[in-house]
């Protein structure tokens, strides 16, 4: 993932996707645009084919059915048929298939006997009529397979005039659905045709060799696909009704385009639009690239400078603006307010260190009046009582015994100035952190009463890189304070001398925990002292703030300074009246600064 984590490259990556999604889109909905209407145009196409041969076949049914008529009616061959005589009636039948140009012309008598034929073999017909009333005055339309294709017969009647018309005999005319009306249909339609009964294929426009294909898209309905060698059709398949109402073993005409052959052109557009895409996409990364770089270059530049800032402390340090055309504006704008705020922040900090230099001064300032003032009058008068003489040795004793005490008070406070202000060196070393804790607490009650510590320390702690003088420094100031708020609770109790007064100075202890979380060290420092007013603890850890009459408030300022500079954090948890927590969190591994 280090590859999408340059802005760069995400911008790169985005402006290529957009362009690929945009075009993908347009590709797709072109093509499929593309093929759908010239679906629809191929589906429509078929159903006017279909309408066409159905309107061919109604046409040309009526039209022989009309000559077969005026041909029946002729004095000339009624005269014939009703002799019987077929010697007689066979001219006829030559001369007026002739004149009708039907593929077969029969005359039947009034039994069925035939008496002439033309054309084809009558065979064929007799089998048609096999289950036709002959003796019936109705004109019949059907058709029959046959080895040139679909027969299709039209018979009517041949009558006598009189009160009660006597049947003489029939007329038939055949005419054949065939490979060379197929290929009329073609020409009429712009499809390929083929005739179909029972289920097999009779004559068609197309090669013999797919004839089965054909055959399966006989029986559907509606329009079907059908693939015959490498090219897809569309089919349609149309009963050849005849004039007649539709029979289940009706013939069938099959109404065929080539889909394959429709469609081609859209490979071409497939392919054209294939190549305005490929070269689309690259411009489009290369653009995105070159956009990108613009927007990176100059951000790269103030990365750069943030960098140096933050390693070097320089806020002199400036980014170079430049002012090319295909520059980003914005990022010449981020660069502008980027010097502006380093201009700022050092100018900020010039004052914020000159603010503080003035407001530490007034609060050193007092706290030395305050913490220096006293002990040197209890020193001036030492001395005063020093210089009178004749003094007791007892008097003599308790003088020096101030005057040493005050020196020593004013050394500490001189120390505790000059530690805090002074910068911490750090020297780390391995350090058991529960032999620190020890002796810190020795240390911070040395020369106190013997008040209850509770230790509770995890043995399993490891060595932990640090510097242990420092740390101790750190907990002995922690420890003091909690020794005194402990001592304070104790001596404003109420209960007043004796047992309770025992039970209420074990009851105000302090607890020392150690525990280790992971790679950290937690060290906790617990009270049960008065606890600290929720006023007073936004400013525990300001210089010099302190509620003790004799404490210089840099105490814990020191102590969160060096935990800080070791690497770890300070908690305080307090709440007045149950006591006090200050909780420090410390690497294992330090790394310490000065």
């Amino acid at each position: 993932m280090r590859f999408v984590s340059s802005l760069t490259n995400r911008v790169f990556l985005a402006c290529t996707l957009l362009a690929m999604l945009s075009l993908g889109f347009a590709f797709y909905f072109v093509n499929e645009r593309a093929a759908s209407a010239a679906e629809d145009e191929l589906r429509r196409g078929l159903l006017e084919a279909g309408s066409l041969v159905d309107q061919h076949d109604a046409t040309r049914t009526d039209h022989f059915t009309r000559l077969a008529r005026v041909v029946a009616d002729l004095p000339k061959l009624k005269a014939a048929v009703e002799t019987g005589d077929a010697p007689t009636v066979q001219p006829l039948a030559d001369e007026y298939r002739a004149e009708v140009n039907a593929d077969l012309l029969l005359l039947t008598g009034p039994a069925g006997q035939v008496l002439g034929s033309a054309g084809a073999e009558s065979e064929s017909v007799a089998s048609a009529f096999k289950s036709a009333d002959l003796q019936s005055t109705d004109e019949l339309s059907m058709f029959t397979p046959h080895s040139r294709g679909v027969l299709q017969l039209v018979s009517v009647p041949i009558l006598l005039d009189g009160a009660i018309p006597e049947i003489l005999g029939r007329l038939t005319v055949g005419l054949f659905l065939d490979n060379r009306l197929a290929a009329e249909f073609k020409n009429l339609t712009g499809s390929e045709i083929a005739f179909g009964a029972n289920g097999r294929i009779l004559a068609a426009t197309l090669p013999d060799e797919v004839r089965p294909g054909l055959e399966r898209a006989l029986g559907a309905s509606g329009v079907s696909s059908v693939t015959l060698g490498d090219e897809d059709y569309l089919a349609l398949s149309r009963p050849l009704l005849g004039g007649t109402p539709a029979r289940p073993d009706a013939p069938t005409a099959l109404i065929l385009r080539s889909r394959t052959e429709r469609l081609q052109f859209l490979n071409a557009i497939r392919a054209a639009l294939a190549g305005l895409l490929v070269v689309t996409l690259l411009l489009a990364t290369i653009l995105s690239y070159g956009v990108a770089l613009t927007m990176t270059r100059p951000l790269a530049a103030i990365t750069k400078a943030m960098r140096d800032v933050a390693a070097t402390g320089d806020l002199s340090h400036k980014v170079p603006l430049r002012t090319r055309a295909w520059d980003d504006e914005d990022a010449r704008t981020l660069a502008a307010l980027f010097n502006t705020l380093t201009e700022s922040i050092a100018r900020f900090q010039r004052e914020a260190a000159h603010r503080d230099r003035l407001s530490s001064l007034g609060r050193l300032s007092t706290v030395i009046a305050h913490e220096i003032r006293n002990p040197l009058m209890i020193i001036r008068a030492s001395l005063s009582t020093l210089r009178r003489g004749r003094l007791s040795p007892a008097e003599l004793r308790d003088a020096v015994s101030d005057i040493d005490e005050e020196t020593t008070r004013l050394n500490r406070v001189v120390t505790d100035v000059l530690d805090f202000a002074r910068p911490i060196r750090f020297e780390c070393a391995d350090t058991d952190v529960n032999r620190i804790c020890r002796a810190s607490a020795d240390a911070a009650w040395a020369g106190a009463a013997a008040e209850p510590v509770v230790f509770d320390l995890d043995p399993a702690i490891p060595p932990v890189v640090t510097d242990a003088e420092r740390l101790r420094t750190a907990l002995v100031n922690i420890l003091t304070n909690a020794r005194l708020a402990v001592r304070e609770a104790v001596r404003t109790d109420p209960v007043g001398e004796g047992v309770a007064a025992v039970a209420v100075h074990e009851q105000a202890s302090v607890r020392l925990q150690t525990r280790r979380t992971g790679s950290t060290v937690t060290i906790s420092v617990q009270d049960r002292g008065e606890g600290i007013s929720s006023e007073d603890m936004a400013h525990i850890f300001d210089p010099y703030f302190t509620t003790r009459r004799a404490g210089t408030g840099l105490g814990l300022p020191i102590a969160k300074n060096i935990i800080e500079g070791l690497g770890g954090t300070v908690a305080v948890f307090s709440e007045r009246g149950t006591g006090t927590e200050i909780r420090i969190e410390l690497p294992m591994a330090s790394g310490a600064h000065a």
